[in-house]
């Protein structure tokens, strides 16, 4: 209870002292939680160093990925009648919890490991039946399971007719990198081959690039390298000399 208090001080303490110190910073809107003002750098290293810029949000900590599923979510289910629809949220984010319980009916939260969710499930074997939801939500998971095709399979099998499972990950090559092991508690790192995969279980695979949404809302990974922009990713979400864009494949049962 005292961390809990303690982050909603930080929550409610951090913007106003951001902005003070960095008056003349970007200012970005937060679809999430409202907020506009300048965004935080992420550490995403130290050895080698890797900083991702204007990237957490300081009024509810949402990074890139996390805006990107939020307004990709309302996009794709704003108009679904979801209310009459069940989802399973896979590994769930909290800042994107109030957003889908509020769309959806039903609403199940799954993890091999966290104990704060409905149900311990591993996404390779899912005990649940077929056809069981409606909707399936993970991201930024598949780098870890050992067996990448049967958790696609998984996702499909559970999905009811017409059901749609949401992917998102980081597209770090054009061929996923399999590591034959965990390294740094990861099985491999993905590709664009990834979506080909997909769409060897779902009849419709979309594309949702992170472009397609308004620069307000700051969704390009920006990625600093030892001091240099980093772009050595894919053609598909490349952006020269500044990072990555988020993608997210809404795939179609």
């Amino acid at each position: 209870m005292a961390q809990l208090w303690t982050e909603r001080i930080k929550q409610a303490v951090r913007p106003r002292i951001y902005k003070t110190l960095f008056p003349h910073r970007p200012q970005f809107d937060c679809p999430i939680c409202g907020y506009h003002g300048p965004f935080k750098d992420k550490v995403v290293s130290k050895t080698p160093s890797v900083v991702r810029v204007d990237s957490k949000c300081l009024g509810c900590c949402a990074a890139e990925r996390h805006r990107m599923m939020h307004l990709t979510i309302q996009e794709v289910f704003g108009d679904w009648g979801a209310e009459e629809k069940s989802l399973l949220h896979i590994a769930p984010e909290d800042c994107l919890k109030p957003q889908l319980k509020s769309l959806f009916g039903t609403y199940h939260t799954a993890d091999l490991l966290q104990k704060n969710v409905d149900f311990n499930e591993d996404v390779q074997a899912l005990s649940f039946d077929d056809a069981t939801y409606d909707v399936v939500l993970i991201s930024r998971v598949l780098t870890i399971p050992p067996d990448l095709e049967a958790c696609i399979r998984e996702m499909r099998r559970v999905l009811k007719p017409g059901g749609i499972a949401m992917i998102a990950e980081i597209y770090t090559h054009e061929k996923t990198v399999e590591f034959g092991k965990m390294v740094n508690s990861r099985s491999r790192e993905i590709g664009v081959d990834l979506l080909s995969m997909t769409q060897q279980h779902f009849p419709k695979v979309d594309q949702y690039l992170s472009d397609r949404y308004d620069d307000e809302y700051q969704l390009t990974n920006q990625i600093v390298l030892d001091g240099n922009p980093a772009s050595d990713y894919p053609e598909l979400v490349r952006v020269p000399d500044i990072g990555f864009l988020d993608l997210v494949a809404v795939c179609h049962a």
